[in-house]
């Protein structure tokens, strides 16, 4: 792997462990076990870096997605297919993540809201693909819940979604998830959740 590559992946760890703000240059450089200077020939600033990781981040995760809507049997499966690759994501993130991709990293923060406009068309496919297929009730409006679900993944970064302040974001984000899919299934959509979802 190159050095570039390197700095990547050992930044993506790092920002999603300790959050983007609390990782210095001096961090990664020392993780890494090569000089600041190293990094510095390859990013001219930590801007310019989380830019750059945030792009291979979200490149990686729109391939998966890809290969997920491939794979997966019917539209059920491939929301749990989702909910799985959320849930190692979630396992490893820092919260405050978002919060600092958005208060100081604006380009970045630009190349997540591409990403989430994406994944939220990806999702009303799915929920048009369940309906067609007798899944999903009949009645929704796919535009508006692919809206509220994507919006809900994001608002459980914040405090507010932390009840008592103390709450995991891993259960949170699958507690939302089981009660969005509970509400938009038929009977023949919930056995098939039933079945797959562990």
């Amino acid at each position: 792997m190159e050095t570039k590559e390197r700095i990547v992946e050992k930044s993506i760890e790092l920002f999603f462990s300790r959050g983007i703000r609390s990782v210095t240059m001096d961090d990664i450089a020392s993780e890494l076990g090569i000089s600041k200077k190293t990094i510095y020939q390859h990013f001219s600033d930590k801007t310019t870096l989380v830019y750059e990781v945030s792009k291979s981040f979200l490149s990686e995760e729109k391939c998966r997605e890809q290969e997920i809507a491939r794979k997966s049997s019917d539209p059920i499966d491939e929301v749990i297919l989702h909910s799985r690759v959320m849930r190692e994501i979630f396992l490893k993130i820092n919260p405050g993540v978002l919060y600092d991709l958005q208060k100081y990293y604006p380009k970045a923060w630009k190349l997540y809201k591409e990403h989430k406009t994406y994944f939220r068309k990806s999702l009303e496919d799915n929920i048009r693909k369940g309906m067609e297929k007798g899944y999903y009730r009949s009645e929704i409006d796919p535009s508006i819940l692919s809206f509220l679900r994507i919006n809900a993944v994001e608002w459980a970064f914040s405090p507010e979604a932390m009840p008592n302040g103390n709450g995991n974001i891993l259960k949170v984000q699958m507690e939302f998830m089981d009660h969005f899919i509970r509400g938009i299934v038929t009977e023949k959509g919930l056995k098939a959740y039933e079945a797959t979802k562990n």
